[in-house]
């Protein structure tokens, strides 16, 4: 990884070339993919996010792993460069934060892959490293950690497609070149449209969701996406259902609208 790219990686991503500050505990990720060694993880990770049940767990660390699968998208269309990720040169950190705990990832080296320059070609090499990315790492985890929590794939999948969306409406909307935006949008079209099932290891591809979208808590001007599923914040110690979740009954979404607006209106008087 050339320079600028590792700091814009390691800031937006928390993927490093060396291991963080602060850690407290560290797998390789290649140790998580024993039933042995993933339940001796959910045990560790549990308690430090605070987690009723190992169902959160499952949740919570889907939800940090998307953040590894964003930095190879990322990488993919912005730097036409991916650095190698596999499961014996991953490692996986829990970090005390705030009373919580983050999970942050780094490499062993850095090794990259290149894009080649011919259009046909980098269509090829696109596949090639989505495809082996989901199959030999993110599979490989999130399979077994839905195999051990009991949160269902379907679960421990719909995780990643709320934050892949988001995230590339507002990467769109930041990048100027409207070449790069239009090669951000085919590569994210195939790895929702074109990776198999059998990638992932599931019925189907997880990123093949139906987009929800719910008034803004702000402002009814505006719209934002509903989670695709519940990230299970409401399983932790003191957690509840998110404004966004799936599970929140209509009723209570329009009285916390209310409330927050109400809050906002006294605060500016």
């Amino acid at each position: 990884m050339n320079e600028t790219q590792l700091k814009d990686i390691s800031s937006k991503f928390d993927l490093h070339t060396t291991p963080p500050e602060g850690i407290l505990h560290s797998f390789v990720a290649l140790e998580l993919t024993t039933e042995e060694n993933m339940r001796a993880f959910v045990g560790t990770y549990g308690p430090l996010m605070k987690a009723m049940d190992d169902r959160a767990v499952a949740a919570y660390f889907a939800n940090w792993l998307s953040t590894l699968a964003l930095a190879v998208q990322y990488s993919l269309t912005l730097y036409q460069s991916v650095p190698v990720i596999s499961l014996s040169n991953l490692h996986i950190y829990l970090i005390p934060a705030n009373g919580y705990c983050r999970v942050s990832f780094s490499l062993e080296n850095s090794q990259m892959t290149e894009s080649p320059v011919d259009e046909v070609e980098r269509e090829a090499w696109r596949n090639e490293v989505l495809v082996r990315f989901y199959r030999d790492t993110m599979a490989p985890l999130l399979n077994k950690m839905a195999e051990v929590s009991g949160l269902g794939t379907g679960e421990v999948w719909g995780q990643l497609p709320t934050k892949f969306n988001y995230y590339v409406e507002i990467l769109g909307k930041e990048i100027v070149d409207p070449i790069v935006v239009r090669r951000l949008q085919d590569d994210y079209q195939y790895l929702i449209n074109n990776v198999p099932a059998e990638v992932f290891g599931i019925t189907r591809n997880p990123f093949q969701v139906t987009v929800r979208t719910i008034e803004d808590i702000a402002d009814p001007n505006k719209k934002v996406q509903m989670r695709n599923r519940c990230c299970l914040y409401y399983r932790t110690d003191g957690g509840s259902y998110c404004y966004t979740c799936p599970r929140l009954k209509e009723e209570e979404r329009v009285a916390r609208r209310r409330a927050y607006r109400e809050q906002i209106a006294s605060a500016k008087e």
